[in-house]
């Protein structure tokens, strides 16, 4: 080779190097499109809740106290079963709960006596009207026999008052409850208290509910009630009272719900948690909350099109504990990216790998 040919050679070597020490300097990278494994689902709709939970303690839906109103021997009435009534047996609107026998307060209350003198006044007016239609009375002597009618009649009704001051009746139907322990024949006095009639077929329950829901907690709202010794079963009913003024020292506001209890499985006296449901939003466009990310202050979700992760800008509405109703931004049935989704950037390439 000549010396020509051999410099020439040296050149285009040292040439090639500089080319690639040159491509090779620190801090310069070729730029690499990288492709991101993700899972996706199709956008569903369903149905949300917005509901405020609070906690409150059963009453029955009615009670009312048995007392004495005289004294005697006391004698308890009959169960279903034929059994004298005890502590939680069933009674009826009008039901014999207990009697006392009292014959002094019987024979002052002249029920018979005054019920014959009833059927006499009602004989003797029915005749001085036919004589009257004959002519052989003046209307003085019917009118007389009218008062006559209608003081027996008064009578009679103060009679039959007094003779059930000693036969105690239910007032309404329902459960007896804190029945006394005095036995029959043991004498009670006047203003003894024998038991207590609830009715807890639907128990109410007070709840108070912070200032901030004043404008969506009203009548007639939806009620769920849950008590842990039920699991997750729900008892359902409304509000029927809300309270116009709020109470100074809380800051909070009382409502009363009703709440159907057919079974008689609630309790009164029963801890319960109360979901208040102040607004429903159905066929709603639903996203796990997780899923939504914050970028430059604005919602947004990543959805996959064509391989490539798109950012979407939503706005929200109802929220639950899960998920999010999306108002605008998002469709039923698009492919929502569910992993990988943090790092993701509009027009990122990605590739989905399986659910």
């Amino acid at each position: 080779m000549s010396a020509k040919q051999t410099n020439v050679s040296r050149i285009v070597f040292f040439a090639c190097l500089g080319l690639l020490l040159g491509c090779s300097q620190p801090g310069e990278e070729r730029p690499v499109d990288l492709t991101v494994p993700i899972t996706v689902q199709p956008v569903e709709t369903g149905t949300i809740e917005a509901v405020v939970t609070v906690t409150g303690t059963l009453r029955p839906l009615k009670e009312a106290e048995l007392v004495t109103e005289v004294q005697g021997n006391l004698f308890w009435g009959k169960a279903e079963d034929g059994g004298i009534l005890t502590r939680g047996d069933a009674v009826a609107l009008g039901q014999l709960v207990a009697r006392l026998e009292n014959e002094e307060w019987v024979v002052q209350a002249r029920l018979k006596s005054r019920r014959l003198e009833l059927e006499t006044a009602r004989k003797v007016l029915r005749e001085k009207e036919l004589l009257l239609e004959r002519g052989l009375v003046i209307e003085l002597e019917v009118e007389t026999a009218r008062r006559d009618l209608s003081e027996a009649e008064s009578n009679y009704l103060d009679a039959q008052i007094q003779i059930a001051k000693i036969r105690l009746q239910a007032p309404i139907a329902g459960v007896l409850a804190e029945r006394s322990d005095a036995t029959e024949g043991t004498r009670v006095v006047q203003g003894t208290v024998l038991g207590k009639i609830m009715d807890y077929s639907q128990v109410l329950v007070d709840l108070k509910i912070p200032n901030s829901q004043i404008q969506a907690v009203g009548r007639d709202k939806q009620v769920r009630v849950k008590n842990y010794a039920f699991g997750e079963r729900v008892f359902n009913g409304h509000i029927s009272v809300v309270d116009p003024a709020l109470d100074p020292t809380t800051r909070t506001f009382r409502v009363v719900a009703a709440v159907d209890n057919a079974e008689l499985l609630l309790r009164p006296g029963m801890f319960v948690k109360a979901e208040i449901v102040t607004e429903v939003s159905e066929d709603a466009v639903l996203v796990k909350r997780q899923f939504i990310l914050l970028r430059q202050n604005q919602k947004v979700v990543f959805v996959e099109e064509g391989a490539r992760a798109q950012m979407r800008p939503v706005e929200t509405g109802l929220e639950d504990r899960e998920y999010v109703e999306i108002v605008e931004g998002l469709d039923e049935g698009e492919r929502l990216i569910t992993s990988n989704y943090e790092t993701l950037r509009s027009r990122t390439r990605v590739r989905v790998s399986g659910n």
